[in-house]
């Protein structure tokens, strides 16, 4: 476990690089803020946007350090020593470890124990750190942004800053009840961290860049697109866009439709920005509801809210959490 005193020795000759990895509307760009307020040295950050809508994966970047020459880069984090990842479903979607040394700290907003987060991300050499992050902002925030709550784990793991240090900032950033709430619930966040650490020394002076990349000549850029970012597209250039991404894996409610109570009254399906609501034409001709397409909804709730009949309910997908496992090498 790292020390006060060994990481405030390294920050003196070295840069500590993070990432956060979000999605769009869950807070990761305030979350990499916050850390460059709280930090008391000097601090960079940056987001990486693609072509964001509410649910798309995003990044963000911080370096920190006490000399300033080593943060003067604006460039993103290719070697990052903590990686904090604000929505589990991320693991499966995009490769949150890339780049990172052995010995670097995941920290994953999840329920799932540290085997099955080693299975997802195909990596034995990090230090994890879980926490439900969800279940603390919904009881806590009343609402799903997660962000504040995930830099209590990393208060738990990192040192870099105080948890004094860190609602400095909150109160700096945010007012009155709100910024006591994300205190709140920062304080909860420290305390019900686990942790499972791997025994391996993390290298801090560690920070790969990925060789550039060009497209090829003669062609207009389009394989290299985000999947997420693309809706509308020609099928007969290339198979992208909505038809091809999961963004049923974007939010964080189940919603349920119940035939029984159902007028066809065909708000939802007007409201629906993702054409997740299914309709299918009857034996009268006209077009009926029939369910919803959980690989695209995304749970943004419109159509829970509009439905005039409360045909639509929603259940959370998220379970109890599962504290790390233990092995014969260690974990707490």
């Amino acid at each position: 476990m790292l020390t006060q005193e060994y990481v405030n020795d390294i920050l003196k000759n070295q840069c500590v690089n993070l990432r956060f990895h979000a999605r769009g509307g869950q807070g990761g760009v305030t979350a990499s803020n916050l850390c460059v307020e709280a930090f008391k040295g000097r601090g960079i950050c940056q987001p990486k946007f693609g072509a964001e809508r509410a649910g798309s994966p995003t990044e963000s970047y911080v370096r920190l350090s006490f000399d300033y020459d080593l943060i003067r880069s604006n460039e993103q984090v290719y070697g990052p020593h903590f990686v904090s990842v604000l929505d589990p479903s991320l693991l499966a979607e995009v490769d949150v470890t890339a780049g990172m040394p052995q010995g670097g700290w995941l920290i994953v907003n999840t329920v799932m124990n540290q085997l099955e987060i080693q299975d997802l991300v195909k990596r034995k050499d990090l230090n994890i750190a879980t926490i439900d992050a969800t279940n603390i902002a919904m009881e806590i925030l009343g609402r799903n942004i997660t962000n504040t709550i995930i830099l209590g784990a990393l208060i738990r793991v990192s040192h870099l800053f105080s948890l004094e240090d860190l609602s400095d900032a909150i109160m700096r950033r945010f007012k009155g009840e709100i910024a006591a709430k994300n205190i709140a619930a920062i304080k909860q966040a420290i305390e019900e961290t686990c942790l499972y650490e791997v025994n391996i020394e993390l290298d801090f002076s560690k920070d790969t860049k990925v060789p550039w990349q060009q497209v090829e000549l003669g062609l207009p850029g389009y394989k290299e697109l985000d999947k997420a970012g693309v809706w509308y597209c020609d099928e007969n250039v290339i198979k992208v866009g909505s038809d091809q991404v999961n963004t049923g894996s974007w939010g964080e409610w189940e919603m349920i439709w119940d035939k029984e109570k159902c007028t066809d009254c065909a708000q939802c399906w007007f409201i629906c920005p993702d054409f997740a609501i299914l309709r299918e034409k009857g034996d009268d001709g006209l077009y009926h509801m029939a369910g919803i397409d959980v690989y695209h909804c995304k749970s943004c709730q419109n159509c829970l809210e509009i439905c005039p009949v409360n045909a639509i309910s929603k259940r959370s997908k998220q379970g109890p959490a599962s504290c790390a496992v233990p092995e014969e090498n260690g974990g707490n």
